[in-house]
């Protein structure tokens, strides 16, 4: 007989599919190719087939055939039947039933969270229903063709001339930021220091940023000088009460009359605001006082467009306008630029940001490893129940011979999985609930947001529980629903190798997933620990900074200092205009500095005043030249390695004694200060020049301390300040933990990613441990006779883990390549960055073989140290 397949008449095969009934067409199929079969071997493919068509023809009887009129199923007296069924289920498969449960609504809470997160991270100026149409006007500093900074404020007057020129402004407002004030308060008759959240600003801000006047007279809003504005909590909270409209407020540098009260901003805006002063306060009190208005580019300067659509034309007629502002004033290499204020949060970090914007890169990152987390658990479902694919086909068999349709089987699959989904949304609810909390600090998202309060959190409840039900489902109601009961019954099903397969390449799948997750954990925690211990260029332990006071009580400073530096555990005290840490708006800046007599380029070099014991204080080193002395004068200047790096020299001797044209006059080079980190850690250095100061002014005092007994050197300090300044408030930090700051969002990154990582972890050991328990049931027999015949528990156990480890192994050496370009990729976000090495990746993996052996172990050891004998009786 050659090799040809034989089988039954294809037409009596779809004959009888047409005229038998459905519940019995299986079943008279089967016995039909059963006897083919028999004939076939005994006499030939061309007497089987006749003896096929005439048997065929036998069962066409009444009995057999299709009625009329079939009987109708009621579908909710079935749905009824396979829901109560389904809880049988998961009361007979209990661990197979906790498995499912335990990692979907594992990863359905965690993906939920981790969305929230998102989604309030992208709601940046949703909540400004002119956000669409509103930008921020910046500025690009240019050296030659390179963008050499990115400044997001800019002139004063460019507003207004922008304004006249370009058709597409419908309206324009500045936000001057008033780096910090003093309040005293009528009430208590305290003074109050207020940093952050207080600008200048013009009557068309207020619509431009949906700020409704809770109080107050909208139709004549800061018409006048010396107004100002309050936001509620903050009425309430130096004044006790929100009627406080036509009280006068003293604020030392100049008195306002309260004229409104308005909302407090919301938490999903880049520019918060607590306390807002009329514009023409500010033309009064400072800026009537500039020689040039164009002097200072340090003012937020908002565009409302005519429509959305006009975003991109705006952008485009800036070019030729910044190219005449160039021949007009002067602008030497500078581009101002439109941008969109719904990207301000996410994808801006330029200098003088008002606060330190998010990342999208990270919440990208972030959105991509909660899918992975909610693929896991469905991995999971559908890995389980392929292992149980051989139980439930001749369930499947059975239920076919007695008359089940495949529509009613995958039905009934689909509810089984519906019932485990709804099961673990309802253990989601409640994880969440737990959680919720925890999360908001890991991620630093305001505790005052309640997750069950937005819509969007129950619809994507909603819409993972329905993509669950069906991806997690689809498996065994579309293949297993298909089995033949033929195939079951005689079991030639045990031989398919499809559902093996299927299962093999999932647990592949998991862990390249766990070990990528676990490789950028620990790479996120190393180079976390990289920067802390980083050489910062300056020792920022034990210095106390005071914020000192303003008005004329600084008159009575230098008294202050001397009676402050002749304590004991004070080592050095210095004074200066701002201290590394904080953010780059405090501090000055300017351009196109550069050595008399070499090529000029335009660079943006930021400038700090700092006094004669200011490096000995924060323990910088001097590399060439000297330190200021009490006599230096404004003639001479400071700078950092990096500023002469930008001027080409590599040698900091040779820049001592040579001059820079700085604010119209030369100023001679008299030191170069070692590079220290004055800002982000994440970033590079920056160019930086040092003034003297000269007039003891300044708004930080710095001093060094002993380590000994703090709380009473502070309180030591404090009485001398408050017997001085009675009128100024005492606010103090440490320099260490101000500057700790700037490693916290790298160390939310660390704590959520890691979070999921270890989530992920369990969840894929859940699903390794349900595959282990299926293989140690199937082969119970097997181990029996292994340990009959002598095995030690040790081979026994080596026998089921070594199938995984294989899978575990190969699914490593899938997810390796990939795994070190994301993570070369991640690390390039930082200027100072771990080196990649082999063992960032080798531990991971190692940690993940032995959680899988013990997850194996835990569940073979038990059977493989049971007496054979039961488990031969057994079987």
């Amino acid at each position: 007989m050659s090799g040809e397949k034989r089988s039954p008449p294809a037409f009596m095969v779809w004959l009888l599919q047409r005229l038998c009934k459905k519940e019995l067409i299986e079943f008279v199929l089967g016995d039909l190719e059963e006897q083919f079969e028999e004939q076939l071997a005994l006499k030939g493919n061309k007497k089987a087939s006749w003896r096929y068509i005439w048997q065929a023809v036998k069962f066409l009887r009444p009995g057999i055939l299709k009625s009329i009129k079939d009987q109708k199923l009621n579908p909710y007296t079935m749905f009824l039947h396979d829901v109560k069924t389904s809880f049988r289920l998961i009361r007979r498969e209990k661990l197979y039933a906790a498995i499912n449960i335990i990692g979907l609504s594992s990863a359905f809470a965690i993906a939920l969270l981790i969305f929230w997160y998102v989604g309030f991270e992208q709601s940046y100026e949703s909540y400004n229903p002119n956000a669409d149409r509103v930008v921020r006007l910046t500025t690009d500093y240019f050296d030659g063709e390179t963008v050499s900074d990115q400044d997001c404020e800019t002139y004063h007057p460019l507003g207004q001339m922008i304004a006249d020129e370009l058709p597409q402004v419908e309206a324009f407002a500045h936000a001057f930021e008033i780096d910090e004030l003093l309040m005293r308060s009528e009430q208590s008759g305290k003074t109050f220091r207020v940093v952050g959240g207080a600008f200048f600003v013009e009557p068309e801000f207020f619509q431009m940023f949906h700020y409704p006047l809770l109080k107050g007279n909208p139709e004549a809003i800061f018409e006048q000088p010396n107004e100002m504005i309050l936001t509620e909590s903050y009425a309430k909270r130096y004044f006790g009460t929100t009627e406080i409209l036509g009280k006068t407020v003293d604020m030392l540098a100049f008195k306002a009359k309260v004229v409104g009260i308005i909302p407090d901003s919301p938490p999903n805006t880049h520019l918060k605001v607590n306390i807002l002063v009329s514009y023409e306060t500010a033309e009064n009190a400072y800026l009537a006082s500039r020689e040039s208005p164009w002097n200072m580019n340090d003012t937020y300067t908002y565009f409302q467009l005519k429509d959305a659509s006009m975003v991109a034309d705006f952008q485009k007629a800036l070019v030729p306008f910044s190219v005449r502002m160039m021949e007009v004033e002067n602008f030497d290499e500078e581009q101002v630029i439109a941008q969109a204020i719904k990207d301000i949060h996410l994808y801006s970090d330029k200098s003088f940001e008002v606060e330190k914007n998010g990342d999208a890169t990270t919440v990208l990152f972030l959105m991509g490893v909660a899918f992975l987390v909610i693929l896991i658990a469905m991995v999971n479902y559908v890995n389980l129940s392929t292992s149980k694919s051989m139980d439930r086909a001749k369930e499947v068999g059975i239920r076919k011979v007695i008359g089940s349709s495949i529509g009613q089987l995958r039905m009934r699959f689909f509810t089984e999985s519906l019932v485990i989904n709804f099961l673990s949304i309802l253990a989601t609810v409640f994880l969440v609930g737990l959680f919720v909390d925890p999360f908001k600090f890991l991620a630093g998202l305001p505790m005052e947001l309640d997750i069950f309060q937005e819509q969007d959190f129950w619809l994507t409840l909603v819409a993972l529980f329905l993509v669950s039900v069906v991806l997690s489902g689809s498996f065994p109601a579309f293949i297993i629903a298909r089995f033949k009961p033929v195939t079951i019954l005689r079991g030639k099903y045990s031989h398919s190798q499809s559902g093996t397969i299927l299962r093999k390449g999932l647990v592949i799948f998991q862990f390249a997933i766990a070990l990528f997750l676990l490789v950028q954990t620990i790479t996120a925690n190393e180079q976390l620990q990289f920067l802390r211990n980083l050489d910062k260029g300056a020792n920022f332990e034990e210095v106390m900074v005071i914020r000192t006071p303003l008005g004329e009580e600084m008159s009575k400073f230098e008294t202050f200092q001397e009676k402050v530096e002749q304590y004991p555990f004070v080592k050095t005290s210095a004074l200066s205009n701002c201290v590394p840490g904080l953010p780059t708006s405090q501090m000055g800046s300017t351009t196109g500095l550069n050595i008399l007599g070499e090529e000029e380029r335009n660079f943006n070099f930021y400038v700090v005043f700092i006094d004669t014991a200011y490096l000995q204080t924060l323990e910088m080193e001097l590399l060439a030249g000297r330190n200021f002395i009490n006599s230096d004068t404004f003639s001479t200047v400071m700078v950092n390695e990096e500023a002469i790096r930008l001027w080409g020299f590599t040698n900091p001797a040779e820049v001592i004694d040579k001059k820079i044209d700085m604010w119209g006059a030369p100023r001679r080079v008299i030191g170069v200060i070692r590079n220290f980190h004055q800002t982000n850690i994440k970033d590079n250095y920056i160019p930086m020049i040092f003034p003297p100061n000269q007039g003891k002014w300044g708004n930080y005092m710095s001093i060094k301390l002993s380590t000994e007994d703090l709380p009473q050197q502070i309180a030591a300090i404090e009485g001398q300040f408050q017997e001085l300044f009675p009128n100024s408030p005492f606010d103090f930090f440490f320099l260490d933990q101000e500057f700790g700051k700037e490693y916290e969002a790298d160390e939310r990154f660390r704590r959520v990613f890691g979070s999921l990582s270890i989530f992920s972890l369990i969840i894929t050991c859940l699903g390794l441990f349900g595959l282990a328990s299926f293989t140690v049931a199937k082969r119970t027999k097997e181990i029996g006779i292994r340990k009959v015949l002598g095995a030690s528990v040790a081979q026994v156990v080596s026998l089921i883990s070594k199938e995984f480890i294989v899978l575990i192994v190969i699914g490593m050496g899938i997810a390796m390549p990939l795994t070190v370009y994301l993570v070369q990729s991640w690390l390039g976000r930082y200027a100072f960055r771990i080196e990649l090495n082999p063992l960032l990746f080798i531990v991971p993996a190692l940690m993940i073989v032995v959680v899988a052996l013990i997850t194996v172990w835990a569940r073979t050891y038990r059977v493989s140290v049971a007496n054979p004998v039961e488990s031969l009786r057994d079987e």
